[in-house]
C-alpha cells in the first residue's frame, strides 16, 4: 500500500478512536489526526478528513427521526458499508500500484538495455571514425609509399569491409533496440490501459454495492420508521383499550358496593321480619293459651251444666289434642 493511501486510512480509523472517545465529529481538527497517526501530508489528511465528516454528516441527518438503537444500527450498517468500500478500493488500488511498479521496472530494464546497444552503436561510430582515421592515414601513405601499395590497399579494403560490417550490425542493433523500446512502451500501455479499464470496473463495481447496501439500509430504516408508527398506533390503541376497561372497573366496582349495601340492607330487613315473627309467634303461641284455658273452663261449666262427668273428660282429652296439634303446627 502506497504512503498516501496508508494516511487516507489511518486518518479514517483516528477519527473514529476520537469519536469513540466522547469527541464530535466537527470538533476534529487535522492537527488532532496527525497527534494520532504521526504521518503523511497535512493536505492529504485534511482531505480526508473533510470527506469522513461529510459522510458522517449524511448518516446522522438519516437517523435524525429514529429510535436511538435503530439509529445506532443503521450507522453500523453504513459504516461497515463504507469501510468495505473503502477495503476494496485500498486493495484495487495496492494492486494497481503493485503492477505499475511491475511495469514501471520493466520499462526500466528495457530502456537500461536500449541505452546500452545505443551506447554500443555509440562505441561502434567511434570504432567506425577511428578506422576511417587510419583508413585515411594509410591512403596517404598509398600515395608517399608506393612500395607499399599492394599492402595498402589490402589493408583498405580488410578496413572497408568491416567499416561495412560494422556499421551494418550497428543499425540492425539500433533498430533492433527501437523496435523492442517501442514494442515494450506499447506492451506497457496495452497492460496499463486494461488495469486501468479493471480497475476502473472494480470501482464501478464496489461503488455498485455501496449504492445496493444504501438503497437497503434507507429501506430498513422506512421499514423501521414505518414499524414504529404501527407501534405507536397499537400502543395508542391499547391505552385507550386500557382506559375504557379501568372506566368499566370502576362502575362495576360502584354497582358492586351498591349491591352489597342493597344486601345488606335486605340482610337487616330479614333479621327485623325474622325477629318480628318469632314475637308475633310467642303472641300467637300466648294468645291461643289464654283461649284454649277459655275453652276448657267454658267446657267445664258446660259440664257442670249437664252434670256428665265423662263428657267433662272427653271435652279436656280433646282440647289437649288440638293444642298439641297447634303446637306442632306453630313451631313447623
Amino acid at each position: 500500500m502506497s504512503r498516501v493511501s496508508d494516511t487516507r486510512q489511518r486518518t479514517r480509523e483516528a477519527a473514529a478512536q476520537l469519536v469513540a472517545g466522547a469527541k464530535r465529529p466537527h470538533e476534529i481538527t487535522v492537527d488532532q489526526i496527525y497527534a494520532v497517526i504521526q504521518q503523511g501530508s497535512r493536505t492529504t489528511i485534511n482531505d480526508e478528513l473533510k470527506l469522513w465528516k461529510d459522510e458522517r454528516t449524511k448518516v446522522d441527518a438519516l437517523g435524525v427521526d429514529l429510535p436511538p438503537a435503530v439509529a445506532d444500527a443503521m450507522r453500523s450498517l453504513w459504516v461497515a458499508a463504507v469501510e468495505q468500500g473503502e477495503r476494496t478500493f485500498a486493495e484495487q488500488r495496492e494492486a494497481q500500484e503493485a503492477e505499475l511498479s511491475s511495469i514501471q521496472r520493466e520499462r526500466d530494464e528495457a530502456r537500461a538495455s536500449c541505452d546500452a546497444a545505443i551506447a554500443d552503436g555509440q562505441q561502434r561510430a567511434q570504432r567506425m571514425a577511428q578506422l576511417g582515421a587510419q583508413l585515411a592515414e594509410l591512403q596517404q601513405q598509398l600515395v608517399s609509399e608506393s612500395a607499399t601499395k599492394n599492402d595498402a590497399l589490402g589493408q583498405v579494403h580488410a578496413l572497408q569491409q568491416e567499416i561495412a560490417s560494422l556499421r551494418t550490425e550497428a543499425t540492425r542493433q539500433q533498430e533492433a533496440a527501437v523496435t523492442t523500446q517501442e514494442k515494450q512502451a506499447n506492451e506497457f500501455q496495452v497492460r496499463l490501459a486494461e488495469r486501468d479499464l479493471a480497475f476502473q470496473t472494480e470501482l464501478g463495481t464496489a461503488t455498485q454495492r455501496l449504492e445496493v447496501a444504501q438503497d437497503r439500509m434507507l429501506r430498513q430504516i422506512d421499514e423501521a420508521r414505518e414499524g414504529q408508527r404501527h407501534a405507536e398506533r397499537a400502543l395508542a390503541k391499547a391505552q385507550r383499550r386500557h382506559e375504557e376497561q379501568q372506566t368499566e372497573l370502576t362502575e362495576l366496582r360502584l354497582r358492586y358496593r351498591e349491591q352489597l349495601q342493597k344486601l345488606e340492607q335486605q340482610r337487616v330487613q330479614i333479621e327485623a321480619f325474622t325477629t318480628e315473627q318469632q314475637t308475633l309467634t310467642r303472641q300467637v303461641l300466648s294468645n291461643r293459651g289464654q283461649i284454649d284455658g277459655m275453652e276448657l273452663a267454658l267446657q267445664l261449666l258446660a259440664a257442670k251444666a249437664s252434670g256428665t262427668k265423662k263428657s267433662t273428660d272427653d271435652t279436656r282429652k280433646s282440647t289437649q289434642r288440638k293444642r298439641r296439634v297447634d303446637s306442632k303446627k306453630s313451631s313447623g
